[in-house]
């Protein structure tokens, strides 16, 4: 299994945080100028290499014409963050409240994978939501290794078209998989090369 490279995990991280928060939550929407014309939240990778996503809320610029007070779009951001780190625990990931600059952020990561420590993605298998780990292959519930038993069991299939099953967590079902190759019997072509 070929491991990621840093800036395709960062990415691949900042875009699951982004779909999640679209299911329930507008993004964002500025105009040309560059000000905020719809509030709603950002998403984007956190620091390099860290498998994080930073999210924000914006609102619109206090004053006159949106009618919001310095206090009122502070009390909005903190009700919105607030709301999209409770959607993105209830799933699952970790999430870090940061105060930069006056400005609350957050900052989201995905369950660590339990063979190699390394960040997974979720995924969802058989209608379950679970997590990968692109790394290593890992599948785990980010819930603790006794949870894991209980993952769906998969098939992953090779360029040469060897099939192997997996026990939900990852492992290579050995006894399943010779069993399925042992069903394929011999290819009718490779006979005729005998």
């Amino acid at each position: 299994m070929t491991e990621p490279s840093v800036l395709d995990l960062d990415e691949a991280v900042a875009g699951a945080v982004r779909a999640v928060l679209l299911t329930r939550y507008p993004e964002a929407q500025h105009d040309p100028a560059g000000m905020v014309a719809t509030a709603g939240f950002s998403s984007g990778p956190g620091a390099p290499g860290r498998a994080q996503a930073r999210v924000v809320h914006h609102t619109r610029f206090p004053g006159v014409l949106s009618g919001l007070t310095f206090a009122d779009a502070e009390a909005e951001v903190h009700v919105f963050a607030s709301a999209y780190a409770d959607l993105l625990r209830q799933l699952g990931w970790s999430v870090r409240e940061i105060h930069y600059n006056q400005r609350l952020s957050l900052l989201v990561s995905s369950p660590a994978c339990p063979e190699c420590s390394g960040p997974t993605l979720p995924l969802t298998v058989q209608g379950e939501d679970i997590w990968r780990c692109p790394a290593c292959g890992r599948r785990t519930y980010g819930t603790g290794d006794e949870d894991d038993v209980d993952l769906p069991s998969y098939t992953e299939t090779e360029p040469d078209g060897t099939v192997f099953i997996y026990h939900g967590n990852g492992e290579v079902d050995l006894e399943a998989t010779a069993e399925l190759a042992s069903q394929d019997g011999p290819d009718p072509d490779d006979e005729d090369a005998y």
